[in-house]
């Protein structure tokens, strides 16, 4: 039998089949969208809402590329990849200027230019000709910022002076500007038989200032009829950027509104009929099993029906689900106590402290996580699922031995003995015998 991969082959930067190996019907909820953007010929912001870990990022890029396959033009924007920059504007035109049909590509680039130039702070307008010659192909100091350089010798009063009366000449010329640029935009998205898409992905993960500036910015300037902008992105996390920056007596929720027109949620697997939501998650976690090239076997097949357990009990996400595999992988083999591998592997993954205390067989950490199994069995009891209270009484007989420093064993627990004599220890370690299989022990004991 093969080793399995420690590490997941990194997917291609293309994506030759769009929605392959989709395990969550989410090709589904894309159609759909698809068929609802000929409805947004007036131009709309749309939001696909999801924590982190959900596949956001891979539902817009298979979206993205169904949406071009299907002969509309797409921008994919990772914004957190580029929120050094300083003004939103600048990343989101100059994306723009890749797409756009040459006969207008100058006009828009100029336009672009003029805005970025009223947009930008005077202190930062000197280093704008670096960024502008790579984003917009000009490689000259305009005379605004000229004229600032040679002001600096002046007294401060004078230049202040002279900055406000620079400030309110430009303010007519500004507002030109920005016009200007909205008919070119629009010019342009207008002449496409099908909206134009700009997806932006990781924008919760972004600064406050620069993720609530990007919003902004979308509204403001790229408000325009067949221009359609999907945000990839989790929405508590944004609502809390948008207090970072506002104060948190801030509504978020009503300022988003502003901005946003719809919100979409991204299914759930958790949200499905249990029965459903148990098939979905096995066809996930066997097609991940596949990546990491694993000869599936009783044991893998074990660790996987436990797994499903786990992941449903525990809202664990598709990344979660992942990175529990990933562990597995470095673990092989665990023999016939896979199913005890989930759990502690899970304990590593989403309680990290608890995990060390009872490595440390510690009976305070014994205790709560008797209590957190307790909460989970009255659930099942409620649901009437024999399957997770048999699952569920093992496990809170394990605490439960440790508790009583096993001078009292569960009949549900005491049944594994048979399956650790290949492991050479004793049930009371257990414990430790699995954590040390998932973590680097540089040859400490």
């Amino acid at each position: 039998m093969s080793d399995p991969l420690l590490s997941l082959p990194q997917p291609s930067a293309t994506i030759q089949k769009p929605f392959d190996g989709d395990k969550f019907s989410r090709k589904q909820l894309a159609e759909q969208l698809t068929a609802y953007l000929y409805r947004l010929s007036s131009g709309a912001v749309l939001a696909i809402d999801a924590p982190w870990g959900e596949g956001k990022t891979w539902f817009g890029k298979n979206w993205a590329e169904h949406l071009k396959n299907d002969s509309y033009k797409v921008i994919y924007i990772d914004a957190f990849e580029q929120d050094y920059i300083e003004d939103p504007f600048m990343l989101i035109s100059a994306e723009i200027m890749e797409i756009i049909d040459d006969g207008i590509v100058e006009d828009f680039k100029q336009s672009s230019l003029n805005v970025t130039k009223a947009l930008l702070p005077i202190a930062v307008k000197a280093l704008f000709n670096v960024s502008g010659r790579v984003l917009l192909g000009t490689s000259n100091i305009t005379e605004e910022v000229s004229a600032a350089l040679s002001e600096s010798i002046d007294e401060s009063g004078n230049l202040m002076s002279e900055w406000i009366k620079n400030n309110l000449e430009s303010h007519t010329q500004n507002k030109m500007a920005m016009r200007q640029f909205k008919e070119s935009l629009a010019d342009f998205a207008q002449s496409q038989d099908r909206p134009v898409v700009i997806f932006i992905d990781e924008l919760d993960r972004c600064q406050p200032t620069f993720a609530v500036k990007l919003i902004e910015r979308i509204k403001h300037f790229f408000d325009v009829p067949n221009l359609v902008f999907v945000l990839l992105l989790n929405r508590e996390q944004l609502e809390k950027a948008v207090r970072g920056v506002y104060g948190n007596d801030t509504d978020a929720a009503t300022y988003l509104g502003k901005f946003v027109n719809f919100f979409f949620q991204l299914p759930k697997p958790d949200g499905l009929d249990s029965h459903y939501a148990e098939q979905k998650y096995t066809s996930f976690i066997e097609h991940t099993f596949s990546r990491y090239q694993f000869s599936v076997d009783e044991n893998c097949n074990t660790f996987i029906r436990y797994l499903v357990f786990w992941a449903i009990e525990y809202k664990l996400s598709l990344r979660d689900i992942e990175k529990i595999i990933a562990y597995y992988a470095f673990a092989y083999p665990v023999h016939k106590l896979n199913y005890l591998m989930v759990y502690v592997i899970m304990l590593k993954l989403k309680h990290n402290d608890l995990f060390l205390s009872l490595k440390q067989n510690d009976h305070q950490a014994h205790e709560i996580a008797k209590k957190q199994i307790e909460d989970l069995i009255r659930k099942a009891e409620k649901n009437e699922n024999s399957t997770a209270q048999r699952v569920l009484a093992m496990v809170k007989e394990w605490h439960e031995a440790h508790i009583n420093d096993f001078k009292e064993v569960g009949e549900n627990f005491k049944a594994i003995e048979r399956d650790l004599f290949a492991t050479g220890t004793d049930l009371s370690g257990i414990f430790k015998y699995l954590a040390k299989k998932i973590e680097l022990t540089m040859g400490v004991q």
